[in-house]
């Protein structure tokens, strides 16, 4: 194990991999980028929990180098101890349940290992900006097979209903991977007006956190599915 200092523009990143020559591989990838910083690798079963309630890291990347019922009971542990969880999951293949119950456990971001090192980098940004990194493909088989979700989301009329125009248009902005802040800029609102309209939102539509909003907009037809 190794750990870093860091300056405070940087985002500090912690790596868990049973695999010690792909974290040594992941390292490299990411510190290339001088906005990253990986002050601890190491692997998942013993320590992960442990080192993210002691580092609090911006990011926790966590692959997939054990068995799928263990990663899923890692998340939720990671999730409790971390003050703000930031955490992008590094499956080995497009396994929409296996995929689906870790995003229900709290991982924000999906990033497969055929894809390339850029799209790493841009949903590191995403996620620790408080945004949900997830592409394409893995949206349509949440809308299609996430029943956990579903459950939890309420699409009934009368909360749609409910919105106001204005915060039908953060709905749609919040939809197309906006921040707060550019949210803010395109709708020439203050940041803390968008975050009182999202406030708003999240209380009449019943949902808890991006996520789940961004679900539930892809749903009932108040954002676009991005192209």
């Amino acid at each position: 194990m190794k750990v870093s200092t860091l300056s405070a523009e940087t985002i500090k990143i912690l790596l868990l991999d049973n695999d010690l020559l792909v974290r040594a591989g992941f390292r490299l990838l990411l510190e290339d980028q001088s906005k990253f910083n990986v002050v601890v690798t190491e692997g998942t079963e013993e320590f992960g929990p442990q080192l993210a309630s002691e580092i609090q890291p911006d990011i926790v990347l966590l692959r997939e180098s054990i068995n799928k019922s263990t990663i899923l009971d890692i998340i939720p542990k990671l999730v409790s101890v971390l003050r703000q969880p930031r955490i992008i999951l590094i499956p080995l293949k497009s396994d929409s349940e296996f995929i689906i119950q870790a995003v229900n456990g709290g991982a924000m971001g999906i990033v497969f290992t055929s894809q390339k090192p850029e799209v790493i980098y841009k949903a590191i940004e995403k996620v620790h900006a408080g945004e949900v990194w997830l592409d394409r493909s893995l949206i349509a088989d949440l809308l299609t097979q996430n029943v956990q979700i579903g459950r939890r989301i309420d699409p009934k009329t009368k909360k749609k209903a409910s919105l106001s125009g204005r915060e039908r248009e953060v709905i749609a902005l919040v939809g197309e991977g906006l921040k707060n802040q550019q949210i803010a800029d395109q709708l020439f609102l203050s940041e803390v007006t968008v975050r009182h309209h999202l406030t708003s939102i999240f209380k009449k539509l019943g949902v808890t956190d991006r996520l789940e909003l961004v679900i539930y907009a892809y749903q009932n037809d108040l954002a676009k599915l991005p192209e």
